[in-house]
């Protein structure tokens, strides 16, 4: 299963809630009955992780929301936190790969607000899955090496645009710096749409305003290094 199967290439999802795209897939029967059931474990999982922004659910959850066997579990899943880890991964591909960019035809600086405010509503929309992850050790581990990946992409686009890539120290000193924005802008959100600091909610009512500050920082850092060419 991949973010594609999910949503369909280059189309932007109606609603980013991720349990609902599961769900939908229960539904479909150009799957087969064994992919349906997969979906109908990994969609009550989902939904539970939603719900709860500090638990796991339990086998035994799953199986009463499922009224399907125990071996039908196993036949899929070697154990809950095994269940887990498929949708938390998948869900990670999907946040990925579902977004519609247009960042070419863009300023510098929208180009930054769509990315950082298609991933301020995915987190506005699935708040309580990010935490899971974030209580997950070897996800953890996929989100770090993820984001040193993006960290070197921007890094790369940056060099592009000011006509110079950035090596040796300076392009070590610049990942250095996007890894911290990327820190930021996760754990700004964390903070908004999980702990729902009274702060950041009141001067961000929505993920949008909280996109467009974050993005502003981006863009202010981001300058000082293209323009020093």
């Amino acid at each position: 299963m991949t973010a594609d199967s999910l949503s369909g290439v280059g189309s932007e999802p109606s609603s980013l809630r991720f349990e609902e795209m599961l769900g939908r897939k229960t539904l479909d029967r150009s799957l087969s009955k064994r992919e349906r059931t997969r979906y109908v474990f990994m969609t009550i999982a989902a939904r539970f992780l939603q719900e709860h922004s500090a638990q796991n659910p339990t086998v035994e959850f799953v199986l009463a929301q499922s009224g399907l066997a125990r071996s039908t579990f196993y036949n899929h899943f070697k154990d809950i936190d095994d269940c887990i880890f498929e949708v938390l991964d998948l869900f990670f591909e999907y946040i990925e790969g579902t977004r519609v960019s247009s960042s070419r035809e863009l300023s510098t600086f929208d180009a930054i607000l769509e990315a950082n405010t298609w991933y301020a509503r995915a987190y506005a929309a699935n708040a309580n899955l990010f935490a899971a992850i974030h209580r997950n050790e070897a996800l953890r581990k996929v989100r770090e090496r993820r984001n040193e990946q993006w960290a070197m992409k921007i890094v790369h686009v940056s060099g592009r645009r000011r006509g110079r890539e950035f090596v040796g120290v300076e392009r070590i000193e610049y990942a250095g710096t996007i890894r911290i924005l990327i820190t930021m802008t996760i754990e700004s959100l964390r903070e908004r749409f999980v702990a729902n600091d009274t702060v950041l909610v009141d001067a961000f009512p929505t993920a949008d305003a909280i996109a467009r500050k974050v993005s502003e920082i981006w863009y202010e850092v981001m300058q000082r290094y293209e323009r020093e060419a």
